[in-house]
């Protein structure tokens, strides 16, 4: 098996391996070709769901809390569906080189679109500490998340989203120029007046993570300028976000995780957001809007696998977007805010094999108060390679 270096630092037993995926995998099928040493690596994964709302794909791991009906709109309800689109696989190297070893990770799904389009997910290299192509956005990590076995996850929580950026890392201090606009799901420019996203700069992102034995942390910060093109005029505007993350494991085998993050033009860099970016005034100026996120959890070990229990919420400043014209897809009901309850039980009973259980509980709230809610029970079985 190649070992690789990670984009920062990380401590391995606290980290929800639901989340990271095969990037901690210990199995691969491995070869060499010359001095490049190679691990071929993946899974095959069923996800089956039952939510009592409308249909909503829920085996392709989507979470869409657009399709959040609120109370006082009628609809069909109850949909269960079945699908492998998150089944995944992936290529690492290693080449020695006379100033140090070259990896590379080209990594992939059939999760594009929710599925079965396949999907580019990883396309990087990195050599001593440069890291260039496609990969976990430096802004967070995934130190504060617990397990989920719905593919979205928490809302409430710094986006470990995957960009395209160029990020150097020294220790556990990262600093990279990102892709301005590489999220599909919180960002857009809120407007009464048609137009397109303006990007003239990279967003820069830094990062520090530690661990100190059973305790591990990351603080994250992110500064970019987000604009906006209507009738041929652009308009620009300051954007910043910051994060902070935490876990802890006990004796026990007992883990506590936690992270929130805020920002004022932050975007995407929250997990769906439901404000965007930004809007437009009168005027054709951009102003950015202000957003929280926060998600904590806990994981209990039981038998061969583990409880986890976590709870996560994202909330958006939309006081004055009243009337504008939605242009990300997740506002179509004009929702401020999102929570989310998980509970599941994902374990292993033997090598190669995992199995789990989850009750999802989802909640979408307007700047009204009015509301709505599903309930999403699923299921998955995974073989890795």
């Amino acid at each position: 098996m190649v070992h690789f270096k990670k984009p920062g630092t990380v401590v391995k037993n606290v980290l929800p391996l639901a989340f990271i995926g095969l990037s901690t995998a210990t199995h691969a099928l491995d070869f060499e070709v010359g001095e490049t040493k190679a691990s071929v690596y993946g899974y095959v994964q069923l996800d089956a769901a039952y939510t009592d709302g409308k249909k909503m794909d829920a085996a392709s791991g989507f979470t869409p809390f657009v399709d959040i009906r609120p109370d006082n709109i009628d609809g069909s309800d109850g949909d269960l569906d079945m699908g492998a689109y998150t089944s995944r696989i992936g290529l690492r190297t290693n080449t020695p080189t006379s100033n140090g070893p070259v990896n590379v990770v080209v990594e992939g799904d059939f999760h594009d679109g929710g599925g079965p389009g396949f999907r580019l997910r990883h396309a990087y290299g990195e050599w001593n500490g440069v890291l260039a192509g496609k990969t976990w956005t430096n802004f967070s990590g995934f130190i504060g998340l617990t397990p989920t076995i719905d593919f979205t996850g928490p809302v409430g929580r710094p986006n470990p989203g995957r960009l395209a950026q160029l990020r150097y890392t020294t220790g556990g201090f990262s600093v990279a120029l990102e892709d301005p606009d590489g999220f599909s799901v919180g960002e857009g420019i809120l407007s009464g007046a048609s137009g397109v996203n303006q990007s003239r700069l990279p967003n820069l992102t830094l990062r520090y993570t530690q661990g100190i034995d059973a305790f591990a942390y990351e603080i994250g910060g992110l500064v970019r300028e987000i604009g906006y093109d209507s009738a041929g005029e652009d308009n620009y505007a300051f954007g910043w976000g910051v994060n902070a993350s935490a876990a802890y494991q006990f004796a026990s085998g007992i883990t506590l995780r936690g992270a929130v993050a805020h920002g004022d033009g932050i975007g995407g860099y929250l997990f769906f957001n439901p404000g965007g970016a930004g809007y437009t005034t009168p005027d054709g100026s951009v102003e950015t809007i202000k957003a929280t996120s926060a998600t904590t959890g806990i994981s209990v070990p039981a038998g061969p696998g583990n409880v986890n229990v976590s709870y996560a919420m994202v909330q958006a400043d939309m006081d004055d977007t009243a009337g504008l014209r939605p242009a990300p897809p997740n506002t179509l009901y004009g929702y401020d805010r999102y929570d989310s309850v998980f509970l599941n039980y994902i374990w292993s009973p033997t090598e190669h094999v995992s199995y789990g259980v989850e009750v999802g509980y989802h909640q979408a709230e307007q700047p009204s108060g009015t509301s709505g809610d599903i309930t999403r029970v699923q299921g998955m079985v995974r073989y890795t390679f």
